[in-house]
C-alpha cells in the first residue's frame, strides 16, 4: 500500500472562512492541555508499517508529540505506565456519517429525524463521542446535514464538548436529502411533505440533484465555489447515483458529464480542500480515475461487475486513494440468510474487487459509512453487542478489520489502513495518523496485541487525544439516540 510522495498536502492558504483545518494541509491547534504526559514501556505499532518496538516511551507537551524515544522522564509529567500493553495511533476514520446513514435509506431514519429535529448537533456530538472512547481520534464525515456537523465540528475543536476530531463534507454535490430518491423516496407516502422538504433542504443545502442536475457546467461552478465558502472540508461529488433503496443494486446511473465533474474539482482543487468521489458503477470509478479524484469511496461496489485490471493499475499510478466498505465473512452469511438487500455489496464479485485491490497494493483507508444507529433500530436488528455488524458506530473500524484480513491484509496493514492511510488521504499526514515527533498527541493503548488478533482493537484501555487523556466512562455525555428512550422498559 504505497503512499506516495506526489500526493497533495493541501498546504496552501485557505480562501475560504476558518474550519476544523484551519488551512487544508494542517491541522488548526486545539485547546489542548499544557500538561506533558508520557506513556512507557509499551509495545508501539506507530502506524508507518514499521514493526513493533519494544518498551517505547512517548512525550507529549502541548498537545503534540515531542518525543517517541525518550531515555528521561521529565519531572512532574503525568505518567500512563503501558507495560504489557500495545500502543497505536489514534484511528482514524475515513468514511462515516455521524448522523446515521444507513438508517436514511430505509428502516428507522424517519422516526430518527423526526425525533431529533431541531437537536441534531447533540446527536451528532453523542456520535463522535462514540467513536472517541472507542478509540477513533479522527473521522472524516463525508455526507451529512451541513449546518449541524459544521456546526459540531467547531464546537469539538475549540474544546466546547469532547468528541473525535470531525472534518466534514456536508452534503454529496449531487445527491439530494433523506427524502429523496437518494435515500428514502417512499417514506414520502406517510410523511407529511412540509417536513419532507424541511429536513431534504437541510441536507442538500443547495448542491443536491434538484439544483444542479439540469444546468450547464459553467452555470455549476459559483455554486459550487459558494458551497466551498460555508466552510466544509472536503467536496464529495456524487460520480454515479445513490438510488439503491429505489432501484435495487442492479442499475446505476452517471449523475454528471464530465464537463461538469471537471468545473467541480477545478473549483474544490483551487479552494485546496480534497476530492471525494462517490461512485457505484465501473464507468464511475474509471471516469473517477481518469480525472484524478483524490479518494474514491466506495471503491469496489461496482454492481458485481469485475475492475478491470488497467483500472487498478491507474489507481496505483496516480497514487489515488480507495474507500472500500467491507463486510466480514459471519456478517455476510447473515445477510445472505435474511435476503438483505445489501447482500450483493457484500458478496461476489465485490470480494473479488477487494482482494484484487489489496494483492495489487493500493492504497485502502478505513471507512466504515458508521453512525449514530438508534437504539430502536439495533434492537430490532437484534445488533446490540453484534460485532459483526460493520455500520455500528464504536465497533465498525474492528469488523472492517477483520473483513480485511479475511480478504488478504495482515494485521499491520490494516493498522496502516486504519491510521496512517486515510490520514494521507486527506492531506492530514502531518498532524495525524502516526506516532512521531511534532504530529498531535492522539494515542490508543490496548491491553492485547492488535498483531495478533484485531479484535484487540476493542481491548482500550487509554484514549489519548491531542494529549488529553480520554475520560472515555463519561462518553457520551448526553446519549439520546443510542440508548433506550424515557419510558421504555427495554
Amino acid at each position: 500500500m504505497g503512499h506516495p510522495e506526489s500526493r497533495p498536502q493541501y498546504d496552501q492558504p485557505p480562501t475560504l472562512g476558518c474550519t476544523a483545518g484551519n488551512a487544508p494541509g494542517r491541522i488548526r491547534e486545539e485547546a489542548a492541555m499544557t500538561a506533558t504526559i508520557a506513556i512507557t514501556n509499551g509495545t508501539l505499532i506507530d502506524g508507518t508499517g514499521s514493526g513493533p518496538r519494544l518498551n517505547g516511551t512517548i512525550l507529549i507537551e502541548n498537545g503534540r508529540i515531542t518525543s517517541v524515544d525518550a531515555a528521561e522522564i521529565p519531572a512532574g509529567v503525568q505518567v500512563i505506565d503501558a507495560e504489557g500493553q500495545w500502543v497505536l495511533p489514534g484511528i482514524v476514520n475515513g468514511n462515516i456519517h455521524l448522523l446515521d446513514g444507513i438508517m436514511m435509506m430505509g428502516v428507522g431514519g424517519v422516526e430518527y429525524l423526526a425525533r431529533y429535529e431541531g437537536n441534531l448537533t447533540s446527536v451528532i456530538e453523542e456520535a463522535a463521542q462514540i467513536a472517541l472512547a472507542a478509540g477513533q481520534t479522527t473521522v472524516f464525515d463525508t455526507w451529512n446535514a451541513t449546518g449541524p456537523v459544521l456546526a459540531s465540528r467547531d464546537r469539538i475543536a475549540s474544546g466546547e464538548v469532547p468528541g473525535a476530531r470531525i472534518f466534514a463534507a456536508g452534503n454529496i454535490v449531487g445527491m439530494g436529502g433523506p427524502f429523496s430518491a437518494d435515500f428514502n423516496l417512499r417514506a414520502r407516502q406517510v410523511i407529511s411533505t412540509t417536513f419532507a422538504n424541511r429536513l431534504d433542504e437541510l441536507f442538500s443545502t443547495g448542491v443536491g440533484a434538484e439544483d444542479l442536475s439540469m444546468l450547464a457546467a459553467e452555470d455549476i461552478r459559483p455554486i459550487i465555489r459558494n458551497y466551498l465558502a460555508r466552510g466544509v472540508d472536503m467536496l464529495k461529488i456524487a460520480v454515479s447515483d445513490h438510488l439503491l433503496p429505489t432501484l435495487g443494486a442492479t442499475r446505476g446511473y452517471l449523475t454528471f458529464s464530465e464537463r461538469a465533474l471537471k468545473v467541480m474539482l477545478e473549483e474544490g482543487r483551487a479552494a485546496g480542500v480534497p476530492t471525494l468521489a462517490h461512485i457505484q458503477s465501473v464507468e464511475a470509478l474509471e471516469i473517477s480515475v481518469e480525472l484524478g479524484f483524490d479518494v474514491i469511496i466506495h471503491s469496489t461496489l461496482t454492481g458485481q461487475v469485475a475492475i478491470p485490471q488497467a483500472t487498478i493499475d491507474k489507481i496505483l499510478e496516480k497514487g489515488i486513494y480507495c474507500g472500500v466498505q467491507s463486510v466480514n465473512a459471519a456478517y455476510q452469511s447473515l445477510l445472505e440468510q435474511i435476503q438483505h438487500p445489501f447482500t450483493l455489496y457484500g458478496g461476489g464479485v465485490h470480494i473479488e474487487n477487494e482482494q484484487r485491490l489489496i494483492a495489487a497494493g493500493a492504497s485502502i483507508m478505513l471507512g466504515t459509512d458508521a453512525g449514530c444507529t438508534s437504539h430502536d433500530v439495533l434492537t430490532d436488528q437484534h445488533g446490540h453487542g453484534d460485532l459483526n455488524r460493520p455500520w455500528t458506530l464504536g465497533t465498525d473500524h474492528v469488523a472492517w478489520g477483520q473483513a480485511l484480513i479475511e480478504k488478504g491484509m495482515s494485521h499491520l496493514q490494516v493498522i496502516e489502513s486504519s491510521t496512517r492511510i486515510p490520514a494521507e488521504a486527506y492531506g492530514k499526514s502531518a498532524d495525524i495518523g502516526t506516532l512521531e515527533v511534532g504530529k498531535f498527541g492522539d494515542v490508543l493503548v490496548l491491553g492485547s496485541d492488535p498483531l495478533d488478533d484485531i479484535t484487540a482493537l476493542l481491548d482500550v484501555t487509554t484514549v489519548v487525544k491531542a494529549g488529553e487523556v480520554v475520560d472515555r466512562a463519561a462518553l457520551p455525555l448526553q446519549p439520546l439516540a443510542s440508548v433506550p428512550i424515557p419510558g421504555d422498559p427495554s
